[in-house]
């Protein structure tokens, strides 16, 4: 009887951790859209140098219209 209330609190861990991993997305950076991609060719290069933010940045969906810098 211990080894099945033992496991099924286990499983109920386990579910918990999986769940709350799901939820917190701690790598991600927020992104600060700055202009047309048209008007910053190169996103990436820009958002590094000129924009101050040294993770670079990229033009992001729908539509890929918008340079966008990574905080």
């Amino acid at each position: 009887m211990d080894a099945t209330f033992s496991s099924a609190v286990w499983r109920i861990l386990v579910i918990a951790v999986a769940f709350a991993a799901l939820l917190i997305s701690s790598g991600e950076g927020k992104f600060v859209c700055q202009d047309k991609c048209q008007n910053i060719p190169n996103c990436n290069y820009w958002c590094q140098t000129a924009g101050g933010y040294p993770k670079g940045g990229q033009c992001v969906p729908p539509l890929y219209q918008f340079c966008c810098c990574i905080e």
